[in-house]
C-alpha cells in the first residue's frame, strides 16, 4: 500500500466523522479532502463523532479540520467547503486516490458516481438509514458501478436519513467497511464491485460481488455482453414443489413478521413471489411494478442479478437463494 495516499471524502456526517477518523489514524494517509456545504447541528452529534457540543452551529468542515489536526497533524487538510455539485464536481475529484462518498441524498451519490467514473478515479459509495448500511467499491475502470446497482436517481420521494432515522452504530459499522473497501482499493487488492451490508438487528455482514449491467449507461461495454444462458428446464411439478430460501431487508420485515429469511415456492423468480405475496400480503408491491422489478429494488440469484438473467422469467434450481436489497440514501 503506499504512503501519502490522496483520499477525498463527501460528505461530513454519520458516515464521514468516523471514515475520517479511521483514515488518518490508518498511517497511509498523507492528504485529506474535506467536502461539505453543512453546519454541525447538536441532534447529530450522536453520530458524527468528530463533533462536540462547542462546535454546532460551526461549518463541518472547519470543525473536522480542527479535530483532525489534533489527532494527526502531519495530514494535510483540504477543504472544499461546498456541496458536490454538477459545475464542480469534475475538478473536485480529479487526482484523488480514491473518493469516499456519504452523502444523505440520491443527486449527490450519483453526481459522484458519474464524476469519479469520467474521472478515473476509484469512489466508495456508502449509505445507512435504520437498521441497515451498505458500503460499494468502485474501481478506477469503473466497471460495475454505482449505476449498475441503482440505475438511476429516484424521480419520487426516496429515505433519507432525516426522514427515516439513523442508529448510531450502524452507521459506524458501514463507515468501517466503506474504509476498509477504500484501503483495499489502495492496497492494490481486487474488490472493485465488493457490496458490504451491515444488518443492525441480527448483527450480521455479508459480503458479495456485484456483477456489471450489460445496458448500464455509465460502465456498459459496446457491445453489451450477453447475459448468463437460462438453465435447462426441469419437470414442472418438480419446480413447483421447490422451496426457495429469499433474504427480506429489514424496510420489508414489517410484511414477513420480523423474519430475516423466507421460504417461498415456485419454478421462476416471479413465481417465488407470487407465493410471497400468498403469505405475507404486500410484499408484492413493494418489489414490483407495471414494468417488472421497481428500479430501486434489486433482486439477486445466488450472486446475480435477474436484470442480467430472465428477469422476473428466471428459472430457479434446487439450492438457489433470493436476495432482495434496496436501494438507500443517508449518512
Amino acid at each position: 500500500m503506499r504512503d501519502g495516499a490522496r483520499v477525498l471524502v463527501v460528505g461530513l456526517g454519520g458516515l464521514g466523522c468516523p471514515s475520517l477518523l479511521a483514515l488518518a489514524h490508518a498511517g497511509v494517509v498523507g492528504t485529506l479532502g474535506l467536502c461539505d456545504d453543512d453546519e454541525v447541528d447538536a441532534t447529530n452529534l450522536h453520530r458524527q463523532i468528530l463533533y462536540g457540543e462547542g462546535d454546532v452551529g460551526t461549518h463541518k468542515v472547519d470543525a473536522a479540520a480542527r479535530a483532525l489536526t489534533a489527532i494527526a497533524p502531519r495530514i494535510e487538510l483540504r477543504p472544499f467547503r461546498t456541496r458536490l455539485l454538477p459545475a464542480n464536481a469534475p475538478e473536485l475529484v480529479r487526482g484523488w486516490d480514491v473518493v469516499l462518498e456519504g452523502a444523505d441524498n440520491f443527486a449527490t451519490k450519483f453526481l459522484a458516481a458519474d464524476a469519479c467514473a469520467a474521472a478515473g478515479v476509484p469512489v466508495v459509495h456508502a449509505s445507512s438509514v435504520r437498521w441497515v448500511g451498505t458500503a460499494l467499491a468502485v474501481g478506477a475502470r469503473g466497471r460495475p458501478c454505482y449505476r449498475c446497482l441503482f440505475e438511476d436517481v429516484p424521480e419520487g420521494d426516496a429515505p433519507n436519513c432525516a426522514e427515516a432515522g439513523v442508529m448510531g452504530p450502524v452507521v459506524g459499522l458501514t463507515a468501517a467497511a466503506q474504509v476498509d473497501l477504500a484501503l483495499a482499493l489502495l492496497g492494490g487488492s481486487a474488490v472493485a464491485g465488493t457490496l458490504v451490508t451491515v444488518d443492525g438487528k441480527s448483527g450480521t455482514l455479508r459480503r458479495r460481488t456485484v456483477p456489471p449491467r450489460t445496458d448500464c449507461p455509465l460502465c456498459r461495454e459496446d457491445p453489451p455482453k450477453a447475459g448468463r444462458p437460462p438453465e435447462g428446464p426441469l419437470d414442472e411439478l418438480e419446480r413447483r414443489a421447490m422451496e426457495t430460501i429469499v433474504r427480506i431487508p429489514t424496510p420489508l420485515r414489517t410484511l414477513t413478521g420480523g423474519a430475516d429469511e423466507v421460504k417461498a415456492a415456485g419454478a421462476t423468480v416471479g413465481e417465488v413471489i407470487e407465493d410471497l405475496e400468498r403469505k405475507h400480503p404486500g410484499i408484492r408491491d413493494r418489489l414490483l411494478d407495471d414494468k417488472g422489478v421497481r428500479r430501486f429494488v434489486n433482486i439477486y440469484v445466488g450472486e446475480e442479478d435477474v436484470r442480467f438473467l430472465e428477469g422476473l422469467k428466471t428459472q430457479l434450481k434446487a439450492g438457489d437463494q433470493i436476495s432482495i436489497v434496496p436501494a438507500i440514501a443517508g449518512g
